[in-house]
């Protein structure tokens, strides 16, 4: 009798791991929007204890993000009006993420660290901005988050660094629960690597980016 109830008590537990892992697997998202150059969905990406999560990564096109990364729209806070899709995708999301980051120009006359702990706190304020536009965006309640990924690395050469303040909004799918989305995220950003090179650099070029733990905003 007592096997019996553990077999029942075993099966159930399956089933119900199995119907999460489906859920992770297959949900449907809506079409690409026409602000975003690259979107990778990756699903079912475990945390240190193996609880997962699912995101979707929109790195936002060069039209648009000249748009977003003009001084006078970021200082300013004027108003920007996402597309119709581009509304759908973020109201579809469980949690909205907004990626701040600042390029390897420092102003003149600032050590190295004084130069960067500048443009951070200036990545940090690019991350409240996009926050901004996109909480004026949702159709629905969606939780949004900060993450400041930092200053690039100065690359040595003199060059048009307007690719290095990327725009970047990561969507969090789906998660178990008590998922850790900063390990299961770094996790996925590190697995795919290979086939979104967006993921290498903001996990190797920028100064907040390559640390243990991201850094989010309050």
């Amino acid at each position: 009798m007592g096997s019996a109830i553990g077999l029942l008590v075993f099966t159930a537990a399956l089933i119900i791991t199995t119907a999460g892992e489906v859920r992770l697997l297959a949900r449907a998202v809506p079409p690409t929007p026409p602000e975003v150059q690259h979107d990778v969905v990756l699903r079912a990406v475990a945390d240190h204890a193996g609880r997962r999560a699912s995101f979707r990564i929109l790195l936002f096109s060069d039209e648009f993000r000249w748009r977003l990364n003009s001084f006078d729209a970021l200082e300013s806070g004027s108003a920007l009006e996402f597309s119709p899709e581009m509304k759908a995708v973020l109201s579809d999301a469980v949690e909205v993420i907004c990626v701040g980051a600042s390029s390897e120009e420092i102003p003149s006359g600032l050590s190295l660290d004084r130069g960067r702990a500048q443009e951070e706190r200036r990545a940090a304020r690019r991350a409240e901005q996009v926050a901004t536009w996109v909480r004026a965006a949702l159709t629905r309640p969606v939780p949004v988050r900060k993450l400041n990924i930092g200053h690039h690395e100065p690359t040595g050469r003199p060059r048009d660094t307007s690719d290095q303040r990327r725009v970047v909004i990561i969507l969090v799918l789906d998660q178990e629960g008590g998922a850790n989305l900063d390990e299961a995220l770094r996790e996925a950003m590190t697995r795919e690597r290979e086939r979104a090179p967006i993921f290498e650099t903001l996990l190797t070029k920028y100064s907040l980016g390559a640390a243990d733990a991201f850094t989010w905003v309050p």
